[in-house]
């Protein structure tokens, strides 16, 4: 009998070789070294390349149950064993590489991302799993008084919630790649924000920053200080300094967080933060942040700052009182693509590009993810590519004519 596992060094061989294709140096040469801890790819484009040369890398990211289609597995397995996890991944990135035409590289890395979750999972809060969609969190909340604060404190942060299963998987595919990739240990991404939300239940916390602030300030406090001791203990572990931090803040939108709730209650937290992490590689919210973006810059290290589908980017670059960090740029996925017409994504793109080049934007990604299946596995591939296609041809246009 063969090994269980022979696949996945077949996949490793794939892998390798196409990270030394041409195609694979091209892409590599549009970003900057360092990375944000996903297992999507969000690489921040090179300094000033939008200003000096036009250069506007694309990309495009798929969630799990798409891949299943292709790639069908359990993802109940998936997240639980390193086996499961590494072919999965590797056979996700070697497809896209492979089939989808965008400026997504291969870096010889895996990184080890456990879904939305994992933070508030040390904490205590349980996890639900499933064999076709990605963990959820549980909805009852778990603080609910002083005393239960007292209780966060005595939470041995390295070894509960998905710790467990983030050591397994770490060392399980460390040992299975045998140094020919490099093997992520999960980071912290989630801000403190987000995971009182989920500690306290969403209701109650917004409720306690106006009934009894101090009770609030109390568990972002004490959110705060567990991410910093969290990563001290994962640099000891691993025998590695402390990364530079990157925020997760979907809890984050201007529908219910207004420009001083921000100043005032989030961002004081994010600040000890980046203190702590030297710089914010990334700042990330899937809701509109137009509203309060000159907060989040001001915060003075944000090095890629995430523009969404439901935020307008003239809002974001009109709002701010210094120049622009490195932006993503996320397209509404449904809106701006799947349901788009070529014309539709052509004027999509030129708006964005008059914008950037009116408000001197030095570099940008422009990027749609989040896709889920919705016509068809051959018609959801095609009209991907189309959108590439026609981004593409509006970029070059333009930066000849610029």
């Amino acid at each position: 009998m063969g090994s269980p596992t022979k696949d996945i060094d077949v996949l490793i061989d794939k892998y390798l070789t196409l990270s030394e294709s041409p195609e694979n140096r091209r892409r590599l040469a549009l970003w900057e070294p360092e990375f944000c801890a996903r297992d999507q790819w969000h690489g921040r484009p090179i300094a000033g390349e939008f200003r000096r040369r036009g250069t506007v890398p694309l990309t495009v990211d798929f969630q799990n149950p798409f891949w299943l289609q292709l790639f069908p597995t359990n993802l109940v397995a998936t997240y639980d064993e390193p086996a499961a996890y590494l072919r999965f991944y590797l056979q996700r990135r070697i497809y896209a590489f492979e089939h989808i035409p965008d400026d997504t590289p291969l870096d010889g890395a895996v990184q080890i991302y456990l879904g939305t979750p994992f933070e508030s999972s040390i904490f205590g809060v349980p996890v639900h799993y499933f064999p076709d969609r990605d963990p959820i969190i549980d909805q009852m909340p778990i603080i609910h008084d002083a005393a239960d604060l007292d209780r966060l404190c005595k939470v041995k942060l390295f070894e509960s919630g998905m710790m467990p299963q983030a050591r397994k998987l770490y060392e399980g595919m460390v040992a299975l790649a045998g140094g020919r990739l490099q093997i992520r240990f999960p980071e912290w991404l989630r801000g403190p924000f987000g995971v009182a939300l989920y500690l306290r239940g969403y209701q109650e916390f917004m409720v306690d920053l106006v009934a009894q602030p101090a009770f609030a300030h109390t568990l972002l406090d004490l959110i705060t200080q567990a991410r910093m001791d969290w990563f001290q203990a994962r640099a000891t572990y691993l025998g590695q300094p402390v990364p530079t931090g990157s925020l997760f803040n979907d809890e984050i939108d201007a529908s219910v967080i207004g420009r001083r709730h921000y100043r005032e209650h989030i961002r004081p937290y994010e600040a000890r933060l980046a203190t702590f992490h030297k710089a914010i590689s990334y700042w990330h919210s899937c809701g509109n942040i137009g509203p309060i973006a000159s907060e989040i810059v001001s915060l003075g290290c944000v090095e890629m700052l995430d523009i969404s589908g439901w935020t307008r980017l003239q809002e974001v670059l009109e709002s701010l009182d210094r120049p622009a960090p490195r932006l993503e740029i996320r397209l509404h996925p449904v809106r701006e693509l799947q349901d788009a017409t070529p014309a539709r994504m052509a004027q999509t793109v030129r708006e964005v590009l008059e914008t950037a080049q009116r408000y001197d934007v030095g570099a940008f990604t422009l990027r749609v993810s989040g896709l889920q299946p919705h016509r068809g596995l051959a018609e959801d591939l095609a009209q991907v590519r189309l959108w590439l296609e026609t981004a593409r041809r509006e970029i070059e246009n333009w930066a000849i004519h610029a």
